[in-house]
C-alpha cells in the first residue's frame, strides 16, 4: 500500500546567519612545493574585527615549526605579535550596498618551498593593493581581476596586508527558507533580498541513513538588488527525518551553505487547519493543513463582511499535508478569515493583513 505522509515542521525561517548580509572573496597562498591554503575574506553586517565564531572564524593555535607550510589571517586587534589568527576574516560594514576600504592582514611561512605565491580572482567591483607592513612601499602590488604575486624573500616579508576596495558591494541575502510536504512531494521555497554574482543554488538532501546528496540545481539571478523567490519540489517516499540545505554558488565557484531544514514524515492522524504564516503579513502568507484520508477539499478566503475574496483549493486531495500561498496584493489592510472544508470537517481561522 502506498503511504502518504505529513510534515511536522512545516516552516523554518532563516535568520541572518544563513546566507548573512555577506560578500566574500578568496585568495590562495602556496609555497609551490605542495603547501597550499585558501583564505576567505569579506564583509558582513554582523561581523567584528575580532573572532566571529558564528561565521566560521577561529582562534588558531601557534604556527607549526619552521619547515611546515602555513598561511592565515592575523586579526587587527592583535597586531602582528601574537597567535590570534583565522583562515576566514569577515569585517563589519554598517549596511549594504557598501562602498569603501577594508584592511586584511596575512601571515605565512614556507614549507619545503622557497617562495610564497599569492593568487586572486576578484569580481569587477573589488580591487586592492598588496603591501608590506614595514613602509608599504617595499611591496606595493595592485590587486584586481585575475592576478598573482610571488614573495621571493618570505623570511624577510613574512607579513603582508591587503587594502581591499569595494564599490557598491551587495550580498546574496537569504531572508527565508521553508519546507513543506504536499502528498508525497517535499516543496522547498526560499527568498533572497539581494544577490551578487549568484550562479545559483544547489539543492541537497540527507536522510537519517545517508550522506548529503545533490538532488537539483536552481539558477540564481546573478546580481540584483530586487527580491527574488525560488522553489524546488522533491519527490520522496521514505520515512523518518529528512534534511535539506542550499549550497549557494558564485560564478567564480565559491560557495556557502544555508542552515538545514528538517521534515519528519509520519502518517497523518487528524484533520487540522494550521495558523497561517507569517501573521500578520504583507502581501503574501501561507496556509497549511493536514487531512488523514482522501477528501474533497475547499480552502477559501473571506473578508470581514463575509465576501469570498480568494479560493486556494477546490478539488479532491489524497491524505497528507499541504500548504497554499495567498497573495493579498490587491486587498486592503484588515482582518480576513480562511475556511477549510474537507468532507464533513470544517475549520475557520483569522489572519491579519497590514500594509
Amino acid at each position: 500500500m502506498k503511504k502518504i505522509f505529513q510534515v511536522l515542521s512545516v516552516f523554518f525561517v532563516l535568520t541572518s546567519i544563513i546566507f548573512p548580509q555577506r560578500v566574500f572573496d578568496q585568495i590562495t597562498l602556496s609555497d609551490e612545493a605542495g603547501g597550499s591554503k585558501v583564505l576567505v575574506f569579506g564583509l558582513d553586517s554582523l561581523a567584528t574585527d575580532g573572532i566571529d565564531v558564528q561565521f566560521g572564524e577561529s582562534d588558531l593555535p601557534p604556527f607549526p615549526p619552521i619547515g611546515a607550510f602555513e598561511a592565515r589571517f592575523f586579526l587587527p586587534d592583535n597586531s602582528f605579535a601574537g597567535t590570534l589568527g583565522s583562515y576566514l576574516d569577515f569585517r563589519n560594514v554598517p549596511s549594504f550596498p557598501f562602498t569603501g576600504q577594508k584592511e586584511f592582514r596575512l601571515a605565512y611561512q614556507v614549507g619545503t618551498g622557497t617562495v610564497i605565491k599569492i593568487d586572486w580572482d576578484f569580481p569587477g567591483n573589488v580591487t586592492g593593493q598588496l603591501l608590506d607592513i614595514i613602509t608599504g612601499t617595499l611591496i606595493d602590488v595592485p590587486m584586481g581581476g585575475v592576478g598573482t604575486y610571488t614573495v621571493t624573500n618570505p623570511a624577510a616579508f613574512n607579513r603582508l596586508k591587503m587594502l581591499i576596495n569595494y564599490v557598491g558591494s551587495i550580498p546574496v541575502e537569504l531572508v527565508s527558507f521553508a519546507a513543506a510536504v504536499e502528498g508525497n512531494s517535499v516543496n522547498l521555497s526560499w527568498q533572497t533580498a539581494t544577490e551578487l554574482n549568484n550562479s545559483g543554488f544547489e539543492v541537497q538532501r540527507k536522510s537519517e541513513n545517508s550522506q548529503w546528496k545533490k538532488i537539483g540545481f536552481v539558477e540564481g539571478a546573478a546580481t540584483t538588488t530586487e527580491s527574488r523567490s525560488y522553489s524546488f519540489s522533491d519527490s520522496y517516499s521514505g520515512q523518518g527525518t529528512v534534511s535539506y540545505r542550499l549550497k549557494q554558488i558564485d560564478f567564480d565557484g565559491t560557495s556557502t551553505f544555508s542552515n538545514v531544514v528538517n521534515v519528519k514524515f509520519s502518517i497523518p492522524s487528524e484533520f487540522k487547519l494550521n495558523q497561517n504564516y507569517p501573521n500578520p503579513f504583507n502581501p503574501s502568507t501561507t496556509v497549511s493543513f493536514t487531512i488523514p484520508k482522501s477528501s474533497n477539499v475547499k480552502l477559501n478566503i473571506y473578508n470581514q463582511i463575509g465576501q469570498q475574496v480568494g479560493e486556494l483549493v477546490n478539488r479532491n486531495l489524497e491524505a497528507g499535508s499541504y500548504n497554499y500561498t495567498w497573495n493579498a496584493a490587491n486587498q486592503s489592510s484588515g482582518i480576513y478569515f480562511y475556511e477549510l472544508q474537507a468532507n464533513e470537517f470544517k475549520s475557520v481561522r483569522k489572519m491579519t493583513l497590514i500594509k
